[in-house]
Order: C-alpha cells, then sequence, then structure tokens
C-alpha cells in the first residue's frame, strides 16, 4: 500500500505539473522537448483554520481522599482533547476562548484494590473498595471517567499579532457529562496471565465542573485543573468529599 500510494503521488504531482506548464501563454503548442525547464511552482498556504485545537496531558492528584484509596501519581493519568474558537474582545489583548471536546481520565490504585459495584438483599446498588486476592501477582488495577467537556476560557497575550510566540495567560472553568466508565485489572495467577475491564458508572458523579488555569509561550503552556464538584455521586465509604487536581502540559495543534 504505502508503495502504491507513493506511485500514485508521483504520478499526480508530475501530471499536474505537465498540464499546468502546457496551460501557459507562453509554452502555447510547442512540443515537450522545447518547453523550457519545470519551474518550482510556489507552495500551497497552509489553510488558516479558525480556533485552537489543543491538548492536554496531565496527572492526576485526589484530594480527601480515604487512606485506601491512595492512587499513584505515574499512572493516573488525564489526555484531554479541546476545540476552541477564538473571540477576539475589540482591540485588546484578550481572547475569549469557549470550546468543545474530551477528558480522558485513569486513576491508578496504590494498593491491590478495585472498585465492585453490586446490587444488595434491598435492590440497592452498592459500591465498595476490596482488596484483591492476595495470590495474585497485581501489575495494574485502575479506575477510568472519560467526558464529554464544554471547556470557557479568558486567555491574555502579550502580543495578540504573533501569537504563536507570545507570552500568555489563561484562566476559566470546565463543565463535563461523563460518558463511559470502567475498571480494568491486570494480574498473574499460578499459571496465566489475566486481563479484565468491567463497565460500570461505580457510583461517579453523572457531572462535573471546575477552574483551570494556563501559562506558557506560544502553543506550550502549562495547565492546572481544580475540580469543584465531588468525585463520587454514591460511591464507597468516606469518598463524599473527593475531588480532583490536575497538573500537565498543553499542545496546540493549529
Amino acid at each position: 500500500m504505502k508503495k502504491i500510494f507513493i506511485y500514485i503521488l508521483t504520478l499526480g504531482i508530475a501530471t499536474g505539473t505537465y498540464a499546468g506548464d502546457n496551460d501557459h501563454p507562453e509554452n502555447g503548442d510547442k512540443p515537450l522537448a522545447q518547453l523550457s525547464p519545470m519551474k518550482i511552482r510556489d507552495r500551497a498556504a497552509r489553510p488558516d483554520v479558525p480556533g485552537t485545537f489543543l491538548i492536554d496531558i496531565g496527572w492526576n492528584m485526589l484530594q480527601s481522599a480515604p487512606d485506601a484509596f491512595e492512587t499513584s501519581l505515574i499512572g493516573s493519568r488525564t489526555i484531554n482533547m479541546y476545540y476552541y474558537y477564538d473571540v477576539p474582545i475589540g482591540n485588546s489583548n484578550f481572547v475569549f476562548m469557549p470550546g468543545i471536546g474530551v477528558g480522558l481520565n485513569k486513576f491508578k490504585f496504590d494498593d491491590d484494590v478495585t472498585l465492585v459495584q453490586d446490587v444488595d438483599n434491598n435492590g440497592n446498588t452498592v459500591v465498595t473498595l476490596e482488596e484483591l486476592n492476595e495470590d495474585w501477582d497485581v501489575k495494574k488495577s485502575q479506575l477510568a471517567a472519560n467526558y464529554i467537556d464544554i471547556p470557557l476560557e479568558l486567555r491574555f497575550y502579550t502580543n495578540p499579532d504573533d501569537k504563536k510566540r507570545s507570552f500568555n495567560v489563561s484562566v476559566g472553568g470546565r463543565a463535563g457529562i461523563r460518558f463511559s466508565s470502567h475498571t480494568k485489572l491486570k494480574y498473574e495467577t499460578d499459571d496465566e496471565n489475566i486481563k479484565t475491564k468491567v463497565k460500570k458508572d461505580y457510583g461517579l458523579n453523572r457531572f462535573r465542573y471546575g477552574v483551570t488555569g494556563r501559562v506558557g509561550i506560544g502553543g506550550f503552556n502549562l495547565f492546572y485543573y481544580h475540580g469543584l464538584s465531588e468525585m463520587f455521586d454514591d460511591g464507597p465509604e468516606d469518598t463524599e468529599n473527593m475531588t480532583n487536581i490536575t497538573i500537565g502540559l498543553s499542545f496546540t495543534g493549529f
């Protein structure tokens, strides 16, 4: 497939160049051998796509979490992919940036535990944090929660005429709705490697909201997110006031 693509691309370039030269008024009906050397055309300008596509790569930290809910910073990651529409505010250095996108979050448990969702004898849904089998060699135990987010930011550029090189600072917030969640386990027993993935809501709050801040130069920023909503609506014991903080790096796609 790669060779076919290269052949088609080369043929297309050659054909387009030949046709373009023959259509030029100076060429007329001259035979190919009498045509002047091929001229290198100016490269087409890159499309001016309105707005900003931004990718966040961050690490999650839980606030007010019980001791049994300790998570590993390295394995607790966030990837946000947002599209912002830039709205300049008059002739000032400020830009209002409403957006939309997805936030993908993982929380890796430090201890050999996992969330379990079940129904009790009264028909009520119960979520507990349970220890895993001592005989298992646990490699990974994670909780994943994914959201559709609406971010809103106000950004200040020191040089709005050259945003790609300008120092910038932004503040704002975002609100989101959870569209999926699951736990993931990876462990070894005496004779096999096992991976499991269980999709349930685990008592997670359906909605989330919080404040954000960014600082950087051009398309590279440091970002901070502080969740104001509780992570669980009806979760395990002692998680009523638990919230999330994320710190990381941002990269602008265009």
